[in-house]
């Protein structure tokens, strides 16, 4: 199992890429779901994302799992190497993936040897739980979601854009609040840090330093 979650992978596609090394050029996929809800918001930041991943070698096909069965999610996604899911809104990511099991599919996929890149809502589904990261403004536009139960592939849930001033305030009224528990462990990940997860372990790297934090 491959995994590299980050909290906006514009900032760090480079640093993944050459870990990658020939890697690469596998075919890959960006999932395009968790922006599929917004179609009027500014997405100046996705692009940046994924012009930052082609900077970096990785070429994608574009995908949206929303209104696909299990059997297409298998029959389109098979022949990809590389799996990009984007970050945006993480319940309706969740609600979607609960109508065609696209969790058990990514999770099949993974152990299998698919390496796995995320942004944000792309990488906090891959815990145990989604709850930790609501935002008001997003709940609603998933009506359908049953439970906040994530793909529970790592044991941990990522908390991103730690430090971003922007999210000061969702941080500060409600979200350190609600992760004052003993219940999961949190990574409280910056724009310009990711974790590399390989098998049964994992880092915090963050490419501003030389070093990494085991």
């Amino acid at each position: 199992m491959r995994l590299f979650l980050t909290s906006q992978v514009q900032y760090v596609a480079k640093s993944i890429g050459e870990k990658l090394g020939n890697d690469v050029s596998l075919p890959a996929v960006f999932i395009t779901t968790p922006i599929n809800d917004k179609p009027h918001a500014d997405l100046g930041w996705h692009y940046a994302n994924k012009a930052s991943m082609e900077k970096a070698g990785i070429k994608f096909d574009m995908y949206n799992i929303a209104g696909k069965t299990s059997e297409q999610l298998k029959s389109d996604l098979d022949q990809y190497q590389i799996m990009y899911v984007e970050g945006g809104n993480s319940y309706y990511l969740l609600q979607e993936s609960q109508k065609n099991n696209f969790g058990a599919y990514v999770k099949k996929r993974v152990e299998e040897g698919m390496i796995y890149i995320a942004t944000s809502a792309g990488s906090v589904i891959m815990g145990p739980d989604i709850e930790p990261v609501r935002r008001d403004e997003t709940t609603p536009l998933a009506p359908d979601l049953k439970g906040t139960k994530a793909f529970n592939i790592v044991n941990f849930v990522i908390m991103p854009h730690w430090g971003n001033p922007d999210r000061r305030k969702l941080y500060d009224e409600y979200r350190i609040k609600h992760i004052y528990n003993e219940d999961y462990p949190y990574i409280l990940l910056t724009d310009n840090q990711y974790v590399e997860v390989t098998d049964d372990w994992y880092k915090i790297i963050d490419v501003t330093k030389t070093e990494s934090h085991e």
